[in-house]
């Protein structure tokens, strides 16, 4: 599972704007974008949030995602399981083309995958044009959810990092460039009323935001934008979030204390931070597998929160200097100084984060992640993930919670995996390592010339487009 931490409390924006003013059933649609697209090629992987939006509209996978969230065929025609989850057998659908007329082909997905580290303890077989075999070293129930990664074609030679051949429904028709990127436009050859995606690039929010006051664009992504051409859609990005890591290996006694942070739990103003500073900026986590078809959302264990005479001394909350993270940690601090500790809160500059994860070097510091939408949490929380670069960086562990995560990963019925997680959650919240505070929400301003917007169950932004086939340009 890749996982990212996310040092942005706020997502740069995004910009969509529409250049011609008359209806017609076939409209263009001009995204404006912060930043700059560097590498559209899929084995190289997106570099930036500009390359994921573009590569997610460029090609397609094996398996993707639908708007309910469940796992569905993309490529794939249909796959079998053998070897009790060790080998995966996958047979690719007909009839689907490259955007230079060559089929997509199994050597396709053995190119790309064989790229990724992600698969580099997996065999991959080409077993005929259309079949393809993967050996694993031990079963993984998740694997088809790591079979998301969009696929390149193995039979050209790269040129430029722009200058992409995909097999996705949009292709690229036009790229002006002067220096810098100016404008990619996208030719739509598949289903929908939008034919023509046209990005436009900018190097701030604000440079974005003046183009939309003067019509130019026609949404973009934005904490705050009043406007009345725009209609606001919000969604939780549950893929992100926000949560305070205890560092259990710390000489503090009261941090490695599971009492002491089940009563921080408690103390924590989940609502209050919602509601100010974040004003409206998130919804809260429901446990280490929110958002994923194992989420459990269970119950703090009863206990008394009368004990704060036995919690004596203090500790430091870290915080990079993001955004309203330093914010956030205030409000959390006076809340916690309710249970008769001192806490000091420590500002951090972004460059140190990777240096005091590596060192260890914090007693409780807030951090984001960036997660699958499979529960499969080994990376994050198994013992054997907590020394650096290992992601477990509460150094958390628990014998019991390690086979439950164990089994819920190598275990391939969805409902057996359920129940191991569920157990695994429980155990998580007795012992509390961490204390999950809230998914951002993505803010997506749109001109209300457009309508069929759909951003349920959103993990990442470039998830934003997957119904753009039932998009249309109003008429006015």
């Amino acid at each position: 599972m890749v996982v990212r931490y996310l040092l942005v409390a706020v997502i740069l924006g995004v910009a969509v704007g529409l250049s011609f003013l008359r209806y017609t059933p076939q409209a263009t649609f001009t995204e404006g974008m912060v930043g700059q697209p560097t590498d559209l090629n899929p084995t190289s992987g997106p570099k930036n949030e500009v390359d994921e939006m573009l590569e997610n509209l460029l090609f397609r996978s094996l398996f993707k995602y639908d708007l309910a969230g469940n796992l569905t065929n993309d490529l794939v025609e249909g796959y079998e399981v053998k070897e009790g989850g060790k080998v995966y057998e996958i047979t690719l659908k007909n009839g689907i083309f490259w955007h230079d007329g060559y089929p997509v082909v199994a050597e396709d997905v053995r190119f790309t995958l064989n790229q990724d580290p992600t698969f580099s303890k997996a065999v991959i077989e080409v077993v005929d044009g259309k079949k393809i075999r993967f050996r694993l070293e031990d079963p993984l129930g998740s694997f088809p959810s790591l079979l998301t990664k969009l696929i390149a074609p193995s039979h050209l030679v790269r040129t430029s990092p722009l200058t992409v051949v995909g097999d996705g429904s949009f292709y690229i028709n036009h790229i002006e460039q002067d220096g810098e990127v100016k404008e990619i436009t996208l030719q739509n050859q598949g289903t929908g009323k939008i034919r023509s995606l046209v990005f436009k690039f900018f190097k701030t929010q604000t440079d974005l935001q003046e183009a939309a006051k003067r019509g130019e664009v026609d949404a973009f992504v934005a904490d705050n934008f009043n406007h009345p051409s725009f209609t606001r859609y919000q969604s939780p990005l549950y893929g992100r979030y926000f949560a305070i890591f205890f560092n259990l290996e710390s000489k503090n006694r009261m941090v490695k204390s599971p009492t002491f942070r089940r009563a921080a739990a408690r103390k924590t103003p989940i609502p209050i931070l919602l509601d100010d500073p974040l004003k409206d900026g998130g919804v809260p986590v429901h446990g280490p597998l929110s958002g994923t078809f194992a989420e459990a959302n269970l119950p703090f264990p009863k206990f008394s929160l009368t004990i704060k005479a036995q919690f004596k001394g203090g500790l430091t909350l870290t915080v990079p200097n993001i955004g309203k993270l330093p914010e956030v940690a205030k409000v959390i601090t006076q809340h916690w100084q309710m249970l008769g500790i001192k806490v000091n809160i420590e500002t951090v500059s972004t460059t140190m984060i990777e240096e005091i994860i590596a060192n260890k070097d914090f007693e409780a510091i807030i951090l984001g992640q960036e997660v699958s939408r499979d529960p499969d949490r080994y990376s994050l929380w198994h013992s054997t993930q907590k020394v650096y670069p290992g992601l477990n960086i509460t150094s958390y562990s628990d014998p019991r919670a390690d086979r439950a995560l164990e089994e819920g990963r190598k275990t391939i019925q969805q409902s057996k995996r359920k129940e191991h997680y569920l157990n695994f959650q429980r155990l998580f919240l007795e012992d509390n390592p961490a204390i999950f505070l809230y998914h951002p929400n993505l803010n997506y301003f749109v001109s209300r010339r457009f309508s069929g917007i759909n951003l349920s169950s959103l993990f990442v932004p470039s998830e934003r487009f997957r119904n753009i086939q039932e998009w249309v340009q109003l008429p006015y």
